[in-house]
């Protein structure tokens, strides 16, 4: 109640405010996805209305208050790519520079190239040198933000916080928190709730904690950043669904003490209400929902769909119908599959 009291008595032009988004399931392209939610779309939409309210979006954003929301999603894209955390901060604004002229982020470190053809982000460079921002926190500022108690339960369940193998954590033994920064507004990318390869591993093991970096990007909100309210954008993150008591939480319980009193507005789809009940209770998030987009069942079009009659009735009678086959070999090659299921046949 404190936070959204100050938040309430802060001028807009000084309020700070974290944007988290989301990149689950790992290593699959999800970087800035929710669900039901067209999230670089909305993104642009909630800046240029911060902008029209008199928040400080920084010299990125110009009087025209434009924003390019893909060309944000892309950055983080490129931001959070494991060479590049594993080089460090301070290579992450070089990449982007690289990424936005249609250079390979490669030329810095090893890993997929990623591009970002925009032409408003190369602009926002330009105008902005704080456009890019990255932060190296130390496990020794960690281990004191966690204090005694704390500490030994991560440690626990993840190893000694000097040790240099976790997720998020750079070669030099910092752990990494980078986002894009625009003027009092930082957009970030939500760590990961567990392991690649087990990216659910919290929500079954009620013992284990978050891992140390999960702890230091929140640390980071508060203290670094100094984050009068976050945003968590759409459905949904994980904050509300860490280890702790599950009805009711205390100053030990992980949501409580990641958030701390930051004010959180949880941009939620409306036809989700159980979840969201969890998002309020444990992440104690102040729901905006939204209506769930109108969609149908697309289905086959075209050839796709003569392949689709054809593989039918080849399978119902596989022996009878042999004089199928080339058929359906032409039919493959002509929609393009050979070239995403190479095939020697």
């Amino acid at each position: 109640l404190n936070g959204w009291i100050r938040l309430r008595n802060t001028p807009p032009k000084e309020r700070k405010i974290a944007i988290i988004l989301y990149g689950f399931p790992p290593n699959v392209g999800a970087t800035g996805t929710a669900a039901l939610l067209n999230v670089p779309d909305s993104l642009q939409g909630l800046l240029e209305q911060l902008k029209t309210q008199g928040y400080d979006l920084g010299p990125a954003v110009g009087p025209d208050g434009k924003v390019d929301g893909e060309a944000i999603v892309a950055a983080l894209k490129v931001l959070v790519q494991d060479p590049l955390v594993r080089a460090g901060p301070k290579y992450m604004r070089s990449a982007i520079v690289n990424a936005a002229r249609e250079e390979s982020a490669r030329s810095l470190v090893s890993g997929p190239a990623l591009n970002i053809n925009s032409t408003w982000l190369r602009h926002a460079l330009k105008d902005d040198p704080n456009l890019i921002r990255a932060q190296g926190i130390t496990s020794k500022r960690l281990r004191r933000a966690l204090r005694p108690i704390l500490a030994s339960k991560v440690e626990k369940g993840w190893g000694e916080l000097e040790q240099v193998n976790f997720i998020g954590q750079s070669s030099e033994g910092e752990f990494v928190v980078q986002g894009v920064q625009l003027g009092n507004v930082w957009i970030g990318v939500q760590p990961l709730l567990g392991l690649e390869g087990d990216p659910m591993r919290l929500l079954f093991e009620r013992d284990l904690t978050p891992h140390p970096q999960y702890f230091a990007f929140y640390e980071w909100l508060r203290t670094g950043l100094g984050a009068q309210a976050c945003v968590h954008f759409g459905m949904h993150g994980t904050v509300e669904w860490l280890p702790g008591s599950p009805l009711g939480n205390t100053g030990l319980t992980w949501p409580d003490r990641l958030l701390g009193d930051i004010p959180n507005v949880y941009i939620y789809a409306a036809n989700n209400p159980s979840e969201s009940i969890l998002a309020k209770r444990r992440g104690y998030g102040t729901l905006v929902s939204h209506n769930v987009p109108p969609y149908a069942r697309a289905g086959l079009y075209k050839e796709l769909a003569l392949l689709r009659d054809l593989i039918g009735e080849y399978r119902s009678e596989p022996d009878k119908n042999q004089a199928l086959k080339p058929a359906i070999v032409e039919k493959v090659r002509l929609v393009g599959l050979f070239h995403d299921c190479p095939w020697e046949g």
